[in-house]
């Protein structure tokens, strides 16, 4: 049984609890904040201060997302289970087990500099004066007002879920991890979440300047969809992009000097240890003494029909970490991991939206409070970086920590992190290029020119090594073009087309050699699938049955994303079985097994339908599953290309910005911007942006404060 909901639950529930400062700090007047929405709803906010413009940006979002904002604030007060029962006790009782009430307790205040105090305090009062003027679209009254602490431990509980707790925390609970001894490394806890970036040089570029493509692949609908807006204050503030519904700093952007991307990395962040417990009483062995075991007991307040019940569930605290007992066993298993440590992660964000040069984002990103992501960055210097982030534990190479660890000695539990100049990266290489798209950190660059793996153990930081489809793409276009254009870099984006080169598609050579007169059956499928020139456009008539094939191969052998980079292991037996399954779910879909991808896949929002191109692991992706619509069949988009921005710089600053949120900046139904880019993104088309205030004021659409 899976411990949490839907991600994309969890990350609204972690999104909107974004940040927030002491009460101490200034009360902000709403009429010296500004909002001025451009022609696609995105609101462009302007402030003397930077608290004002967090005011203003946690006011206007929730204009736009308050019905999917507010889980993260009852995440971080601990109200999931009031709003949503038994399915959000479990996040509560997450929450409660690794510590991020605690942490931020006893380390906020001497964690947090007085500027990002007085940031989140702006945030946490527009937060709070939204929900006071709206009330009845409050869910939980008694979860508001919202504090600063609030809000950080939101982003505690974030960092501990995308870096894999939630899995071992549900199979302790539930006993699994006793039977079947799991270990979660290297998994992503999110799901189908990916991303695309590069970066090209001025030297590449035909017109000299330097350009970085931001492209992160999420949820197309919920919490965990992109929030594009834009902050600007007379303190140095001033920067556009995207961030989760409920943040108050953006998650990625360009200001007037750099700009930056993220994508996800699969590094070890975690470690399990089985407590060797004293036979009669709550105590643990440690260094060959027993020492008591902390309890940490918790009430949980579950809305069950319509009354909240109180229900009380106990977890432990040891010296290796959060502690909990598997109820089946009687076992102690211990998590210890980077994210409880720290409450520095909204901190580190504000810094990096602030940095203003090469030398500032280094110092902000030397924080290390990300528990993970890729950062891929360009700047008007022409700087390239690519740096494999997270926290990663310095490991002591006497103990085994490749599956639970069994120790009972100190000396096995880390206490530092590795700096960011010994993890994986790429600076201003010698052919102008860098990339990612969730493949092996040490091919970011030209062949030659990568980092050295042997830097840290390479267990730790490439637990996903090789390349997918995307990275193959990449390399592919980077080999065979000289220079590049800001034209050409859109076609590399855009790109819906397989490799030959990937490991997957070379291990589905069992499907697509099937012998016809050996599966009579399926004469016109097979036919049909070895017409495939590998393209996933709207004008395909393959697609369709062979996505359906490789969703049944998927579901046969358990395999996930995962699969782009390795391969399947499959046969002849298991794919004749898969593609006679698919070709009876297309004919029961569709009536024919040979049908144009435009018209059975489909972008849909509020009643609108749009044909999509794409399908998984390709440059635009789209990870569709079948819907009814309106009384019919379609694949529709649940994952994929969910951002997508350009910018170039010359050496006086950003000479373009083009950006797109597909579907649209709004979650209000209401809104005129709930559909709007919907048709440009199916033309591939984007929005021009901009940072420069008089412009965006000459082009707003409506403008007004925050009252």
């Amino acid at each position: 049984m899976q411990f949490l909901p839907k991600f994309s639950l969890l990350i609204a529930v972690l999104s909107a609890s974004v940040l927030s400062a002491p009460l101490a700090a200034q009360t902000i007047d709403p009429a010296n904040v500004t909002i001025a929405r451009d022609s696609f709803g995105v609101p462009h906010i302007f402030a003397k201060t930077d608290a004002e413009v967090a005011y203003g940006l946690a006011w206007a979002n929730c204009e736009d997302a308050f019905h999917e904002s507010q889980n993260l604030i009852y995440t971080a007060k601990g109200f999931m289970a009031r709003k949503s029962g038994k399915d959000g006790a479990r996040i509560d009782y997450f929450v409660h087990a690794i510590g991020a009430r605690k942490i931020v307790d006893e380390q906020y205040e001497k964690e947090s500099s007085p500027e990002f105090k007085k940031y989140i305090s702006g945030y946490t009062q527009g937060l709070n004066a939204y929900a006071k003027a709206h009330p009845d679209e409050v869910k939980v009254k008694a979860a508001f007002p919202v504090t600063e602490k609030d809000v950080v431990a939101a982003y505690t509980v974030i960092m501990g879920f995308m870096s894999g707790a939630s899995g071992p925390v549900g199979a302790i609970v539930g006993g699994d991890y006793d039977k079947q001894n799991i270990v979660f490394d290297g998994k992503n806890p999110a799901g189908t979440v990916g991303s695309n970036a590069f970066a090209i040089s001025n030297k590449r570029m035909a017109d000299g300047t330097t350009l970085l493509c931001i492209n992160p692949h999420v949820s197309m609908e919920g919490g965990l969809t992109f929030y594009e807006a834009h902050l600007n204050s007379e303190e140095g503030l001033n920067i556009s992009g995207p961030m989760f519904q409920g943040c108050a700093s953006l998650a990625m952007g360009v200001n007037e000097n750099l700009a930056w991307s993220m994508t996800w990395n699969y590094m070890d962040k975690l470690d399990v240890f089985k407590l060797k417990m004293h036979p009669k009483k709550l105590q643990y062995e440690l260094d060959g003494k027993y020492v008591k075991l902390e309890k940490r007991p918790v009430w949980l307040k579950v809305k069950i029909g319509g009354i909240v019940i109180p229900v009380r569930k106990m977890t432990y605290w040891s010296k290796f970490g959060a502690t909990l007992k598997s109820d089946k066993s009687h076992s102690f298993y211990a998590l210890r991991m980077g994210a409880n440590m720290t409450t520095k992660t909204p901190q580190q964000l504000y810094e990096m939206n602030k940095a203003n040069s090469y030398t500032a984002f280094r110092k902000a990103l030397a924080n290390n409070s990300l528990s993970l992501f890729n950062v891929i960055y360009a700047d008007k210097e022409n700087n390239l970086m690519y740096l494999c982030n997270g926290e990663i534990p310095k490991r002591n190479a006497a103990f085994d920590y490749s599956g639970i660890v069994g120790s009972s000695s100190s000396d096995a539990i880390w206490t530092e992190f590795y700096p960011q100049d010994s993890l994986p990266h790429v600076i201003n290489p010698d052919c102008g290029y860098i990339f990612n798209a969730n493949n092996t950190p040490f091919d970011a660059t030209c062949a030659g020119q990568n980092d050295n793996p042997n830097r840290i153990p390479r267990k730790y930081t490439d637990q996903r090594p090789g390349n997918n489809n995307r990275s193959e793409r990449l390399k592919e276009f980077f080999a065979s073009n000289s220079t590049f254009s800001l034209e050409s870099a859109k076609r590399i984006k855009f790109d819906v087309s397989m490799t030959a080169n990937s490991a997957f598609m070379r291990s589905l050579q069992p499907l697509f050699t099937l012998d016809p007169a050996k599966y009579p059956d399926l004469k016109d499928a097979i036919a049909l699938i070895n017409k495939w020139d590998r393209n996933t456009e709207v004008e395909c008539r393959e697609i369709g049955l062979i996505g359906a094939t490789l969703q049944n191969l998927f579901k046969r052998y358990n395999c996930a994303d995962e699969c782009f980079v390795s391969g399947i292991t499959t046969n002849e037996a298991d794919c004749s079985e898969a593609l006679r399954m698919a070709q009876k779910q297309m004919i029961e879909w569709f009536g024919s097994i040979d049908v144009r991808w435009g018209d059975v896949h489909k972008n849909v929002r509020g009643g609108k339908i749009v044909e999509q191109r794409g399908f998984a692991d390709v440059l635009s992706p789209s990870y569709p599953q079948m819907e009814d619509v309106n009384g019919k069949k379609y694949f529709v988009t649940e994952h994929g290309d969910t951002y997508t921005m350009f910018v170039r710089f010359d050496k006086n600053g950003v000479v373009s910005m083009e950006s797109l949120v597909p579907r649209g900046n709004s979650l209000n139904p209401k809104s005129a911007h709930y559909t709007d880019p919907m048709d440009m993104f199916h033309d591939l088309k984007l929005k021009t942006m901009t940072l420069k205030k008089e412009e965006v004021m000459k082009r707003a659409e409506v403008v007004y404060h925050p009252q």
